[in-house]
C-alpha cells in the first residue's frame, strides 16, 4: 500500500474544502511521477477536495477511477486479502492517513505535521516479519 495526505494547501485554510495550491499541483504531478510504475490498481481518497485533486494526475496517468476511501479498518482487512489489487494508493489527511497505517498492523506510524505535505509511505504486509513501514518523501521542497 502507498499512502500520503493530501498535497500543499494555503495556511490557515480559507474554507472547510480547500483546493490545492500551485505547489500542491505540483507535488500532484511529483506524485504521479513517483508512483507511475508501482502497480497500483487502486486508488481511494476521502470526500474532500484536496485528497481527490492530489490523485487526479495518477488516475489520469493509470486510467484509474478513484474511490472512496472505507473505514480503516475495512480497508487493512479487504486490501490484505487482495481485494483492490496487489498495489492500493491512499490520499488521506494527517489524522486519516495514520489511522489508516495503524490498521495494517505496523508497530509504529509518524506523527503527519500541519505542515507536511511531502510524505509517502509504502507499506508491505506480506512480510515474514509483519508489517513493513517505510516513510519517503516525495516532490520539490518549494
Amino acid at each position: 500500500m502507498l499512502a500520503v495526505r493530501h498535497a500543499d494547501i494555503d495556511l490557515p485554510a480559507a474554507s472547510e474544502d480547500p483546493e490545492l495550491n500551485a505547489a500542491g499541483r505540483a507535488r500532484a504531478d511529483d506524485l504521479a511521477h513517483a508512483v507511475a510504475m508501482s502497480g497500483v490498481s487502486t486508488i481511494f481518497t476521502s470526500e474532500l477536495t484536496r485528497t481527490k485533486q492530489t490523485v487526479a494526475p495518477t488516475a489520469r496517468e493509470l486510467g484509474l477511477l478513484p474511490r472512496p476511501a472505507p473505514p480503516a479498518s475495512t480497508l487493512a482487512q479487504e486490501a490484505q486479502v487482495g481485494l483492490f489489487g496487489a498495489v492500493v494508493l491512499v490520499a488521506g489527511h494527517s489524522n486519516t492517513i495514520p489511522a489508516i497505517l495503524t490498521a495494517f498492523g505496523p508497530t509504529s506510524v509518524p506523527t503527519i505535521g500541519e505542515r507536511e505535505f511531502d510524505n509517502l509511505f509504502v507499506l508491505t504486509t506480506h512480510s515474514a516479519n509483519g508489517p513493513y513501514l517505510l516513510h519517503l518523501r516525495y516532490g520539490s521542497t518549494t
